[in-house]
């Protein structure tokens, strides 16, 4: 069908970090298992329902595009893709540049064997800011493919559990990540998109950010982290812990996105999704 990949695989299937074209496959340990509530050390954004609502609303409709075409034309669906599924498909999009942005779930299941899901969710998000090139080498006197930086970022957003991304792309199988290839004719679900999770990384950045180190600098790093219950009005709804800490250079605009994100209720809870 119209799933992205063409076939109803997982997203751990086929990819090494070293190699994302091998045949050995990424196997999820018998005891691993992930959280709802889980927010990775990776998700240097805001977990908010403003994102995770405008991520809902533009994967089902590039679903709904994709499946469409498929139903008219199996052959033409299959070349003019609008999103790939997938850890191996969204790496094989990022290394030939045809991703326009990366959606990943916050909440991915620690597996650190060597070349595991952890070493492969970490090679997808340095894609995203880098790009493999043909380098000429002088002293070796051959070319050689290496990583360069790329001209402009691709987009990295956090948005909703493994468990919603599938049930947003009508998946059976759960998905961590999802590569948008194609957004025309969406563009205002995805120009969405990009603000709402931009107006998140701002937020975090605040928060978070401060108190970090980057790098090799032998300070904190980011720790992953649980959703904590929040009551509004009458309901107790899953929201991100870093809200609730104060941010820094903090003014009237981001005093008015912080009301908004603690104001409005999600379209589920946790539990829920």
């Amino acid at each position: 069908g119209g799933d992205g990949d063409g076939e109803d695989r997982g997203d751990g299937e086929g990819v090494s970090a070293a190699a994302p074209s091998s045949a050995r496959k990424l196997v999820r340990p018998a005891q691993a298992t992930g959280s709802a509530w889980l927010v990775r050390e990776y998700v240097e954004q805001l977990v908010v329902h403003t994102v995770n609502t405008a991520a809902v609303a533009l994967l089902s409709e590039l679903q709904r595009l994709q499946e469409r075409l498929h139903l008219k034309d199996p052959t033409k669906a299959k070349l003019r893709k609008r999103y790939v599924c997938g850890l191996r498909e969204v790496t094989r999009a990022l290394k030939t540049s045809k991703a326009r942005a990366v959606i990943i779930a916050h909440n991915i299941e620690r597996i650190e064997a060597e070349a595991g899901l952890d070493d492969v969710v970490a090679q997808a998000l340095n894609l995203c800011h880098l790009k493999p090139e043909w380098v000429f080498d002088e002293k070796e006197k051959r070319s050689k493919q290496e990583l360069v930086a790329r001209e402009v970022d691709v987009p990295v957003i956090f948005a909703l559990t493994r468990k919603q991304l599938s049930r947003s792309l009508k998946r059976s199988a759960k998905t961590s990540v999802v590569a948008v290839l194609d957004y025309n004719g969406v563009d205002e679900l995805f120009h969405k998109l990009a603000a709402e999770a931009k107006a998140a990384r701002d937020g975090w950045r605040r928060r978070a950010l401060p108190w970090l180190q980057r790098g090799d600098g032998g300070g904190p790093k980011q720790r992953e982290r649980l959703l904590v219950q929040y009551k509004v009005g009458q309901r107790v709804i899953p929201i991100d812990p870093l809200l609730l800490q104060a941010g820094a250079a903090y003014d009237e605009e981001a005093e008015a996105t912080d009301a908004r994100w603690l104001e409005l209720e999600p379209a589920c809870s946790a539990n829920q999704c």
